[in-house]
């Protein structure tokens, strides 16, 4: 995992949204335990599809990563990179 200053020089140089930010901070402090979609729509009072978005921002710029649930194969965990 990224440490403090690692994350706040990437997050300035990749503009983030303040939704992509929200989300990135959830993620960072569930530590390496992961969250569904789900969970994070639970914690926050934003649209399915912002969460979405904000989601594959953020793993296309390599912040997150996305794990299978051993639970559930149908759904996607998402860690801190």
């Amino acid at each position: 995992m990224m440490s403090e200053e690692e994350l706040e020089t990437i997050t300035e140089s990749t503009n983030l949204t303040k939704s992509q930010m929200i989300v990135l901070s959830l993620l960072r402090e569930s530590g390496g335990s992961g969250v569904t979609p789900k969970q994070l729509l639970d914690k926050v009072s934003f649209a399915p599809r912002t969460v979405r978005y904000a989601l594959r921002k953020l793993l296309k710029k390599q912040l997150i990563k996305r794990v299978p649930c051993l639970q559930d194969m149908r759904q996607w965990i998402y860690v801190p990179a």
